[in-house]
């Protein structure tokens, strides 16, 4: 008798500590509590409810850091989209940088043949604000000398088929010869030939070295060389 009375007791003193701990605990340690509870019940007596007690414990800390370790893992997951629109945004500026800079190096009259380069952005055949100015102070000189014409020849860096690098260059040398005939310069005196990608290069080259590929370079020619480019 006086083992029962002990017995119940401890299950009192037992059922109020889960209740307060119930009641001050997270979810993860109910569920612990909980789960331990059955496992004590399982065993029976006292020493039931002390084994209950310390596997709910256990079983509580396992989700808590499970829901820790889920956490972590969408932090993750979320660090690695930004990096990754990080990449894709810095390339943009490496590519926009290098543009900027060809046009810089190349947008001047270069002595040997009056060359000047025109240069295009990835996969674009749209001429910049800077180029429509360039052809525009062309085609005045084109108007002061009727006996000049222009050759225009279209590149492309070598990423891509030769058959859609070959389509884009061309793309480029219409452009560009759209862009003179707007500014009145006859059809006659415009010489296009595309020429597909830049040779020597290769698809491991840096941003900087794809920009210069990407071009139409406009040459002066006379009219006796103008017999020969047409042949």
């Amino acid at each position: 008798m006086k083992k029962a009375i002990v017995i119940s007791a401890l299950v009192a003193t037992s059922i109020f500590s889960i209740n307060q701990a119930k009641a001050e605990a997270s979810k993860e340690e109910n569920i612990g509590f909980a789960s331990g509870a059955a496992a004590g019940a399982a065993i029976g007596g006292p020493a039931g409810f002390i084994i209950g007690g310390a596997i709910g414990a256990l079983f509580g800390n396992q989700v808590e850091k499970a829901n820790q370790l889920d956490e972590v893992s969408a932090e993750l997951a979320s660090s690695e989209l930004r990096e990754r629109q990080l990449k894709r945004e810095l390339t943009m500026i490496q590519e926009d940088l290098a543009v900027e800079t060809a046009q810089a190096s190349s947008a001047q009259w270069v002595t040997e043949g009056l060359t000047l380069n025109l240069m295009f952005t990835t996969n674009s055949a749209a001429l910049s604000d800077a180029d429509l100015a360039s052809i525009e102070r062309i085609s005045t000189v084109m108007t002061q000398f009727p006996e000049l014409s222009l050759r225009l020849d279209g590149y492309t860096d070598p990423r891509g088929t030769k058959k859609d690098n070959m389509t884009l260059s061309q793309k480029r040398v219409d452009s560009v010869i759209a862009a003179f005939e707007k500014q009145g310069v006859p059809s006659h005196r415009l010489i296009g030939i595309a020429h597909g990608e830049v040779l020597g290069f290769t698809n491991n080259e840096s941003p900087d070295v794809f920009a210069m590929a990407r071009k139409v370079s406009v040459n002066f020619v006379t009219r006796g060389s103008q017999q020969v480019a047409q042949n």
